[in-house]
C-alpha cells in the first residue's frame, strides 16, 4: 500500500467516515492570472473534518498540484498547516476526479473560491460523483461559497438535483460589494444560477456566518460559514462533533449577526463592551460597507452608522466618520451630522470636506 501524506496524518485514528474534499484545478500564479481555490475555506474544513475523526481525500478537476488565490501564510492556521509535513503536501498531489470510486465516500465537500465558477460546474467525473452520493442513502452533498457551483448542472432522469431544495452560496451582493476582477468573466452569477435550476436560495446579510441543510444537502453561504457547515457534515455522518475554540474574528462576526438580525440594540450594550473583547475595527468595517451600499435603505443606513459609532473608542477612522455624517445628512440627522463634522474639524481630519458639508448644514 502506498503511504501519503494525508493516509499518515489520519492513520492513528479508526476512521470509519470519509469525505471527499473537492477544490478547484483552475488557479494560477496565486490567482492573478486566474482564480484558484479559497485556502482558509480549505483549512477550515480540513481541520474540521481531520480533528472528528473523518478521513479526508482532496481531489481536483484535473489532479495534482493546485493553485490557491493569495492568502496570508503567516496566519497561525494557515502556517501550521504549510509547515506540517503530513499536510503541506496535500494540495500538491490532490487525485483526480476522475480516479475517484464515488462509493468509498459517504460525504463530498466543494471548496469555493473564485476559480470553482470556471471548472467545478462543467466536470462530468465530479457530476457522476455527485450522483453517486446523492443515490445513496445517509450520505451528505455539502459545499461552501462558490462550492455549491457544483451542483448547478447535475441532472438525474433530465432533473436539477437541486430542485426545491433550500439552498445557499456566495450571494449577489457579495458578489457586488466585493468586485472581484473575475465577476465579468463569470459563467453565471452563483445565486442566480441556483435559483434557476429550481433550488430555493436563502442568504444572510454579507459575509455572516449562513448554513442551509435541506435533505442531503449542506451550504454555506460564504467563508465564515466554513467551520459551521463543515460541523453540520460531521453530525450528519453521525458524529457529534469536538467543540471548537472560537477566536476573536468568529465572535465579533457573531456579534454583527445578532445585531443585523435585530437580536439586540447596540445602546443597550454600550456600556458592558470593553477595550479586547471584539474586533472593532471589522465592526467599523461592516459598519462602512454596510453604508457604502445602503443606497436609499434607511435600516442599512442606520445600522452602519450605529456599528461605526459602537467602534469608535477603540477604533476611530476619518473617512468612515465623514460617511457617517454624510448618511446622517442623507436619513436628516442634522444635530448629529453637525457634531460628527465638528469633531473631524476639532482633529484636522478631512476639514476641507467636512468644512463644506457643515456649511451646507448651516445654510439649510
Amino acid at each position: 500500500m502506498s503511504i501519503t501524506a494525508s493516509t499518515f496524518s489520519q492513520s492513528n485514528s479508526k476512521i470509519q467516515k470519509k469525505v471527499l474534499l473537492v477544490v478547484s484545478s483552475y488557479g494560477k500564479d496565486d490567482g492573478l492570472t486566474r482564480p484558484g481555490f479559497e485556502f482558509e475555506e480549505f483549512v477550515d474544513a480540513y481541520n474540521i473534518f481531520t480533528q472528528n475523526k473523518v478521513r479526508v481525500t482532496v481531489a481536483s478537476p484535473k489532479g495534482g498540484s493546485v493553485i490557491a488565490d493569495k492568502f496570508d501564510a503567516t496566519k497561525e492556521k494557515n502556517k501550521a498547516f504549510l509547515t506540517n509535513e503530513n499536510t503541506a503536501s496535500l494540495l500538491k498531489q490532490t487525485v483526480a476526479t476522475s480516479q475517484i470510486n464515488p462509493s468509498n465516500f459517504q460525504a463530498i465537500y466543494v471548496i469555493g473560491g473564485k476559480g470553482a465558477m470556471f471548472d467545478i460546474p462543467y466536470d462530468p467525473s465530479l457530476h457522476d460523483i455527485i450522483l453517486n452520493i446523492y443515490n445513496r442513502k445517509g450520505t451528505v452533498l455539502a459545499a461552501v461559497c462558490h462550492g455549491a457551483s457544483a451542483f448547478v448542472n447535475v441532472k438525474q432522469q433530465n432533473k436539477y438535483i437541486l430542485d426545491k431544495v433550500n439552498i445557499t452560496g456566495f450571494s449577489n451582493e457579495e458578489e457586488h460589494i466585493f468586485k472581484s476582477k473575475w465577476l465579468n468573466e463569470f459563467p453565471f452569477l452563483l445565486e442566480d444560477a441556483l435559483n434557476a435550476k429550481g433550488a430555493i436560495y436563502q442568504k444572510s446579510s454579507f459575509m455572516l456566518e449562513n448554513v442551509v441543510i435541506s435533505g442531503k444537502f449542506i451550504t454555506g453561504q460564504n467563508p465564515a460559514s466554513t467551520k459551521a457547515s463543515a460541523e453540520a457534515v460531521v453530525n450528519a455522518l453521525g458524529v457529534k462533533p469536538m467543540r471548537k475554540d472560537t477566536g476573536k474574528q468568529e465572535e465579533t462576526l457573531a456579534f454583527i449577526k445578532k445585531f443585523v438580525n435585530g437580536q439586540f440594540y447596540l445602546n443597550a450594550v454600550n456600556n458592558e463592551r470593553k477595550a479586547d473583547q471584539y474586533d472593532y475595527k471589522l465592526i467599523a468595517t461592516y459598519g462602512f460597507i454596510l453604508l457604502q451600499n445602503a443606497n436609499e435603505n434607511n435600516d442599512k443606513l442606520e445600522k452602519g452608522m450605529e456599528l461605526i459609532t459602537f467602534a469608535k473608542p477603540y477604533f476611530f477612522n476619518e473617512n468612515f466618520q465623514l460617511l457617517v455624517a454624510k448618511s446622517q445628512i442623507k436619513i436628516g440627522y442634522l444635530k448629529q451630522a453637525k457634531q460628527t463634522l465638528e469633531e473631524l474639524i476639532e482633529k484636522d481630519f478631512l476639514k476641507k470636506e467636512a468644512l463644506a458639508l457643515l456649511n451646507g448644514i448651516t445654510k439649510s
